[in-house]
């Protein structure tokens, strides 16, 4: 399935890396066990982690080109990074805790290769148990997508009716073909001429939604974003354990900001995403009343509780 491109790199593997080296390195071993000898440059951005990790993967990953931030401007930055330090037409953004499934990188670049209108394309994502995790969106956000995104008592009840979901696009449509409006960042081939028609990722945002704002500009460009149902990838979210049990407070400032420059006034961004953590945190006081619920469910109240202050109260850039 290789592409017959002499003396031409398939792709560039980009990595932003901030203190995750281990996954790093599990990353990329996929990489390579799922080329399908592909012709392959890898470069790791670091985020100025500064807990070994940049001379770590130095030392582990000789072969791969290991560039050190000055500072921690976030993952826009660091992506726009990678752009710049890579040459190949085709380039594969990799979320560090991501791990490809067999043939995933050759059906990527594939459909690519023969779908030229095609600027961003993904594959289908497992959570760490192998279960399908939907990354297909029906439409780009808005006010009410989000606020439905921080709002557990929603997303419970749209759970149980997941083709009825306004935003996110169900396992099953997905594995069907229908095609997303955008896709998660996980995991995304983008084509070189799309990014450099569409601009650079927005360094703005500091973590989530950049790779959002930034489809909805490739979108109006006339590029499409499909999905490859027949490619799998897993992503633990944030790593896994504790902290992928509630939204990152990053997500909270992005949607602040996301919504602003969508023309929605910031205090009825707060009001809106405020009402929906505090009706999280009210259901997860309740769920916490269960004894064999109290630990899990309290430890994530005091999230929405934290969430919900930031909501109200943070600053945006």
């Amino acid at each position: 399935m290789t592409v017959d491109r002499p003396n031409e790199l398939d792709a560039s593997i980009v990595i932003v890396n901030y203190r995750a080296a281990e996954f790093v390195e599990r990353c990329l071993a996929s990489v390579r066990a799922s080329n399908g000898g592909l012709r392959l440059e890898t470069v790791i951005v670091d985020n100025d982690s500064r807990d070994g990790s940049l001379e770590r993967l130095r030392e582990t990953l000789p072969a791969t080109a290991v560039l050190a931030m000055p500072e921690n401007r976030g993952f826009a930055a660091g992506v726009n990074a990678g752009f710049r330090h890579s040459s190949a037409d085709l380039v594969v953004v990799l979320n560090p805790d991501t791990e490809l499934r067999a043939d995933v990188l050759p059906a990527l670049l594939e459909h690519l290769h023969g779908h030229p209108q095609t600027a961003v394309v993904a594959p289908l994502l497992e959570d760490s148990g192998g279960r399908l995790a939907p990354n297909g969106y029906r439409r780009f956000p808005s006010l009410l997508t989000l606020g439905i995104d921080l709002c557990l008592p929603a997303g419970y009840v749209l759970a149980h009716a997941p083709t009825l979901h306004p935003y996110v696009i169900s396992s099953a449509e997905l594995r069907a073909g229908v095609r997303p409006a955008h896709v998660c960042g996980a995991v995304m081939a983008i084509r070189r001429s799309a990014y450099e028609q569409a601009g650079s990722l927005d360094e703005g945002f500091f973590l989530y939604l950049e790779e959002t704002e930034w489809q909805q500009r490739v979108a109006r460009h006339g590029w499409a974003i499909e999905i490859v149902p027949g490619a799998r990838a897993s992503h633990l979210v944030r790593g896994g354990g504790e902290e992928s049990l509630t939204p990152s407070p990053h997500f909270v400032t992005s949607a602040l900001r996301y919504l602003r420059m969508r023309g929605v006034p910031t205090a009825l961004s707060r009001a809106t995403l405020g009402i929906s953590l505090a009706l999280s945190w009210a259901m997860l006081r309740v769920i916490a009343c269960l004894p064999a619920k109290r630990a899990k469910a309290t430890l994530q109240a005091r999230a929405y509780r934290s969430l919900l202050r930031r909501a109200l109260t943070v600053r945006l850039r």
